[in-house]
């Protein structure tokens, strides 16, 4: 299930500056951004998140993909 209301797990505001598709090289151990296929630029923070941790995609807990950002997406 798609939860259908963005929150950032960077700054956990909700508002989205842009979004898109992206086509990357594909999965790499040295770069996690390869797996993501949808990008959330935050409207508050301007930072890029991958949309299946704002959308919480899988009924992902806040907190958890909070974790997931921080420790596997944060530049």
């Amino acid at each position: 299930m798609i939860d259908d209301k963005f929150i950032c797990p960077n700054c956990e505001k909700t508002e989205i500056e842009d979004e898109r598709f992206v086509s990357l090289a594909g999965p790499s151990k040295d770069n996690p951004w390869g797996n993501v296929s949808q990008i959330v630029k935050c409207g508050s923070c301007k930072k890029d998140i991958p949309a299946h941790l704002g959308y919480r995609w899988d009924q992902i807990k806040l907190e958890d993909a909070k974790q997931e950002y921080l420790n596997k997406y944060q530049l």
